[in-house]
């Protein structure tokens, strides 16, 4: 019997029933990495988040998904499937010598996301020490631009502004803001991943400008927008358990009215006075974006703008820092409100090593997906407030599409594809079958439709397999077009590397020299694989014949006359044929399914093939559905080594390498507690002291973190990101540094 009976058209029929008239339901993909400037040799390790868009909780849409990364040539570095729990998943990925030095992007996402080109995207920058550094050179063109919170400078008044530099090396540059006069107005402080923000008084009738100063000393010179004495903004401060808004600009008569809307209804809404303050409880919004409005009593615009609301996200920085010895047990307690999902990695703190948040740049990039903003996404996240979000506001969302193309992957992986095939016109529409091969082989089939279109569902599997494509009920040639599951094209991402000094590549020579050391005792201490079974055997046989319980024969139809009754095979010089004798009578009479280690195959290919290279045959005598195929009986033949051993698929077949999902990893780090002599004499120059893509926390809200330090010193960050029981985000920054066990003596 077939343990499951599946046809794809259900599926499809559910999904469109399910989601055809809610098509707005969104997904969103978060990973956070253990670092964003990596050497080769290292390994990046990532953990997903995949919620739902409007409720945060884990979504139940997608049970796979697909990360990249990108390099300046458009070309993926690797691509990984990752399996879904829940809305969960991590992966690795070592960085090997043969990846070049560069500026990556790492994107992420789920099949439905690609109807809306959703996508989680975040830089990674690889340095590899074995060949030369491209240093860039220093841009005297930079691309700068100066957004003022709310849009327009108002003069009279202190608007903040965001500076963003869109290209070139962005890294430290800072400068001054300087009057018509040439008088110091305000210092712009260094960039941090592309941007600065800075306040400055506004004088009607007065112009401004910047001189930004980057690393090579070069001064560069840029006009800040005009001032405008009859414009008007909305000024937003973050007052702790409130927001101040305040409406900025010159009086206007009548009635104004403050509104906030969540995109589809107003949560607040107040009679406002030009240049008086409103607070607003943050009890009052949920964590998300709101667009804020001032309208005159005649209805007309005066301003708007956005406000980001992060709500339980919080950035927890202890105040001390403690110290540790090397080789020395540490103990972190955590303590959350409710329930929480987070993931932990505690890494060592060097050139390069931004204290980033995941959690934090991917609702910056939920922002820019909800209200289409353009600013560039950054990790540097206390750049994120309500003056940048504001600055670059286009507009409510494009309208939702009415149909999609990709259907979500709820149950297994879904593979399309086209067949150009022609078949007589009083022939049914032919079936395409895919065969996993393997000992735990999986067949799925599917019906081409009139343009000559299928799609297939299966259950993944793990890793790299290989696969067969076929035509069944036909021998003739013919070719396949596949879609890929992956993104096509990639937009154009900054890829622009990042300008090292001197002492930057002496602290990048040291890190390279602890990694190779780390590398060669990589046997000891490698990360363990846990395998999965993502499906049990598909048929369940009603009789199995293991050939050697038998005597052989030099024709393989001849073990069926001479001792398997329940199938009939014949095979002369005009036709070959077998068929299965079935338990119950069945209206008509249809063909049996014949396959060879999971792969379809005819009677005339499978009587030519070697009987000596059949370990078994396994036989069900009754009626049977795979899919929408409907067969009587099915005879299935097992080579020794379950890879087709020698057998060659006919012209209607063709091999594809299957891409499966990546395996799952179980992360363990040295453990010193019991003294272990051999791990006494191993070196341990670490730079990632430990992992844990998922932990779980219970309803009382603690969890106590417990590792090791190692034999490398310096200062280093525990990043924990993640949810709690009620979706909102978490992020918390912890810090510690380890010191030598026996510290050199002092003069």
């Amino acid at each position: 019997m077939i343990k499951k009976i599946l046809s794809i058209t259900a599926i499809m029929l559910i999904v469109f029933t399910v989601t055809g008239q809610h098509l707005d339901v969104r997904e969103e993909v978060y990973l956070q990495t253990n670092s964003a400037f990596m050497l080769t040799g290292e390994t990046l390790y990532f953990s997903a988040f995949v919620r739902s868009a409007d409720t945060g909780q884990p979504s139940p849409l997608s049970s796979i998904l697909y990360v990249e990364l990108i390099g300046a040539d458009g070309k993926p570095v690797f691509q990984k499937k990752i399996h879904l729990t829940k809305g969960r998943g991590n992966g690795t990925f070592f960085l090997s010598s043969l990846v070049s030095s560069g500026r990556y992007q790492l994107l992420a996402y789920t099949r439905w996301m690609k109807n809306f080109q959703d996508y989680f995207q975040t830089p990674i920058t690889v340095i590899n020490p074995f060949e030369e550094y491209p240093q860039p050179v220093q841009n005297e063109e930079l691309s700068v631009s100066f957004y003022p919170e709310g849009g327009v400078m108002v003069a009279g008044h202190e608007n903040d502004l965001v500076m963003k530099i869109d290209q070139g090396n962005s890294a430290g540059i800072g400068g001054r803001v300087v009057s018509a006069s040439g008088e110091k107005i305000a210092d712009i402080p260094a960039s941090q991943m592309g941007l600065s923000r800075f306040t400055i008084p506004v004088k009607e009738g007065e112009s401004y400008q910047a001189i930004l100063e980057d690393q090579a000393g070069n001064f560069l010179f840029f006009d800040l927008p005009k001032v405008t004495s009859d414009g008007a903004t909305i000024q937003i401060r973050d007052a702790g358990h409130s927001y101040g808004i305040t409406p900025i600009g010159p009086s206007s008569p009548g009635i104004l009215t403050l509104s906030i809307h969540d995109g589809q209804n107003a949560v607040f809404q107040q009679t406002a006075e030009t240049n008086a303050r409103i607070s607003l409880p943050k009890t009052k919004l949920v964590a998300g974006t709101y667009l804020v409005t001032l309208t005159s009593g005649t209805g007309d615009q005066l301003a708007s703008r956005l406000l980001w609301h992060p709500g339980s996200l919080r950035e927890q920085r202890s105040e001390g820092m403690a110290a540790y010895h090397t080789r020395s047990p540490v103990t972190i307690p955590l303590e959350f409100d409710h329930g929480a999902d987070v993931s932990v990695s505690v890494r060592r703190m060097e050139m390069g090593h931004q204290p980033t948040s995941a959690i934090h740049q991917a609702l910056f990039g939920r922002i820019n997906k909800s209200w289409n903003l353009s600013v560039q996404e950054t990790s540097d996240w206390k750049t994120m407030d309500n003056s940048l979000i504001a600055s670059e506001w286009k507009g409510p969302k494009t309208e939702m599409p009415k149909t999609v193309k990709w259907l979500p992957e709820l149950r297994g992986e879904l593979i399309e594809g086209a067949l150009n095939y022609e078949a007589p016109s009083e022939d049914k529409p032919p079936f395409v079958a895919l065969s996993i091969s393997g000992d735990d082989y999986q067949l799925q089939t599917a019906q081409v439709d009139e343009y000559g279109h299928f799609q297939l569902l299966i259950n993944p599997a793990e890793g790299p397999r290989e696969a067969y494509i076929s035509v069944l009920g036909s021998t003739n040639e013919v070719s396949f077009q596949l879609e890929g599951p992956f993104l096509q094209a990639y937009p154009p991402f900054d890829y622009s590397l990042p300008y090292l000094d001197s002492s930057q590549v002496s602290a990048l020579v040291e890190r390279s020299v602890r990694n190779q050391i780390e590398n060669a005792y990589y046997e000891l201490k490698k990360d363990s694989i846990v395998p999965q079974t993502y499906w049990n055997p598909q048929f369940d046989y009603d009789i199995s014949y293991i050939l050697d319980d038998y005597n052989r024969f030099p024709e393989l139809y001849e073990h069926f006359i001479e001792f398997i009754p329940e199938v009939m095979a014949r095979k002369n010089k005009t036709r070959s044929k077998i068929k299965v004798l079935t338990k119950y009578v069945t209206p008509g009479s249809l063909d049996p399914l014949l396959l060879i280690d999971g792969v379809p195959t005819t009677a005339e290919e499978i009587l030519d093939f070697s009987p000596y290279k059949i370990e078994s045959i396994g036989i069900i005598n009754n009626r049977v559905f795979v899919g929408p195929l409907v067969a009587d009986g099915i005879v299935s033949f097992h080579t020794f080594e379950r890879n087709l051993h020698g057998y060659k698929p006919g012209p209607n077949s063709l091999n594809i390498q299957y891409k499966g999902l990546d395996p799952v990893q179980e992360f363990s780090f040295p453990s010193y507690e019991d003294a272990d002599q051999r791990l006494a004499r191993i070196p341990d120059y670490r730079q990632q002291l430990f992992w844990n893509p998922s932990l779980t926390v219970g309803e009382n809200g603690t969890k106590e973190l417990e590792f090791y330090t190692g034999d490398t010193t310096g200062t280093f960050e525990v990043s924990i990101d993640g949810y709690d029981k009620n979706g909102s985000p978490i992020s918390i920054r912890r810090y510690f540094k380890v010191q030598s066990t026996n510290p050199p003596a002092s003069n």
